[in-house]
């Protein structure tokens, strides 16, 4: 058969739409709808078909067209119901607010609030609900303010989603801070108590200056530096030096002394002189 000619031209003007045009208007599209309807009717189990029963085809094809409006049309009133219908109230609303256009730019901010546009000064809304109570309370979030911190003035409290314990509260968190104070005072107490006995149980040891109010024992001292002259004589040969030798950290005053007493001073420019005096007769 033979196609259309000109199909890009328009319908209207045009003499010749080719041969397969009549098949897509008028009867020939409602026949084929009724051949698609029963072909898949019968793939679903209905006893029917068009050439053996073309009524009984055709009756139940209007039958089917029939309910398939109905239930648009039900479907539609139950929307219109629950959503209401826009459209119908199109012609209430004026004409200034439907046509209404406008070139002014507005910039907004991360918290919703205009920074930049607004012609008209307005106050400015809080971002918190304002006149809402939650959890109990009796004034709102912000109410109060104390430690660079937002609160409730009903209860003192910070936290944003606590529960209002009113006066009660207020008064635990009083006692609570009460008693924390208390406890800083005490241990300050006990920590000066401790310094003073440490100061006064210190001993004198290297590299500090000797008290003037210093006593020794001269016996023990003179035993320290007997001890001493043992040390110094063993340093210097390894070989002798015993194992099981006994050695205690714990150094007294007199054992310090008696330290300092024979250790070499290397910084002192008269210890050769006093070398020679020890050796010169006397």
């Amino acid at each position: 058969m033979r196609a259309d000619p000109l199909p890009d031209a328009d319908p209207n003007d045009k003499f010749y739409l080719g041969d397969k045009h009549c098949r897509n208007s008028g009867q020939a599209l409602e026949f084929k709808q009724m051949n698609i309807f029963s072909r898949e009717a019968f793939d679903k189990g209905q006893d029917m078909h068009t050439q053996a029963a073309p009524s009984q085809a055709e009756f139940l094809h209007k039958n089917f067209k029939a309910a398939k409006e109905k239930l648009k049309s039900q479907t539609k009133d139950s929307i219109l119901r629950k959503y209401g219908n826009a459209a119908a109230t199109e012609g209430e609303i004026p004409m200034e607010l439907l046509l209404g256009q406008s070139e002014r730019q507005v910039e907004y901010d991360r918290a919703g609030r205009i920074i930049k546009g607004q012609e008209v000064e307005m106050l400015p809304k809080s971002r918190y609900d304002e006149d809402v109570f939650t959890n109990n309370h009796t004034s709102v979030w912000g109410s109060w303010w104390k430690d660079q911190q937002l609160g409730y003035k009903c209860c003192k409290q910070s936290v944003r989603n606590s529960y209002c314990t009113g006066s009660a509260g207020i008064e635990a968190a009083e006692s609570v801070l009460d008693l924390m104070k208390a406890n800083i005072e005490n241990k300050e107490a006990s920590g000066e108590s401790v310094k003073t006995v440490g100061k006064k149980k210190k001993m004198v040891t290297w590299g500090t200056d000797v008290p003037e109010d210093l006593e020794l024992n001269e016996e023990a001292l003179a035993n320290a530096l007997k001890n001493e002259d043992e040390r110094k004589k063993e340093e210097k040969d390894e070989r002798k030096r015993k194992c099981n030798v006994n050695y205690s950290n714990e150094a007294t005053q007199e054992e310090i002394e008696a330290y300092r007493v024979k250790r070499v001073h290397h910084e002192d420019p008269m210890k050769k002189f006093s070398f020679f005096l020890s050796l010169s007769p006397s």
